[in-house]
């Protein structure tokens, strides 16, 4: 086994909902993610800082800040990492197009369509942060 395999992705979810944060850290754990949790987009902020994960899923509905300022955040501050934004409101998909996030998932999880698009999101950063 070389040292690739050794070392984990590393995940933060953000959310606010702690059963949806839950299920989703056992889903990913079993995929062999690295899971961290934050509750709001100021712990979101936080822990960015701190664990600097591969990939966030970022829920748009959050105390504190909402999804979409968290993501303007991170882009004033030049953090770029893999981002997949969830919701169970509104249109995601104008919302993710406004912002430029390509990946984007509803609520209720649909869990292979969420497994996919967390795998595409997490594959087309690692490509074009490789091309850099």
């Amino acid at each position: 086994m070389n040292a690739q395999n050794l070392e984990k992705r590393k995940v933060l979810i953000a959310d606010d909902d702690s059963s949806c944060r839950s299920m989703l850290a056992l889903l990913l754990d079993l995929e062999g993610w690295e899971v961290t949790e934050a509750r709001n987009g100021i712990e979101t902020l936080e822990k960015v800082h701190q664990e600097q994960p591969d990939l966030l899923i970022l829920d748009h509905r959050m105390p504190e800040l909402t999804g979409a300022e968290v993501y303007r955040h991170l882009q004033i501050k030049g953090i770029n990492l893999a981002i997949v934004l969830v919701s169970a409101y509104g249109n995601l998909q104008e919302l993710a197009s406004s912002l430029g996030i390509s990946y984007f998932v509803m609520k209720p999880y649909n869990i292979p369509e969420l497994l996919n698009t967390i795998e595409s999101a997490y594959h087309n950063f690692l490509t074009h942060s490789s091309l850099d």
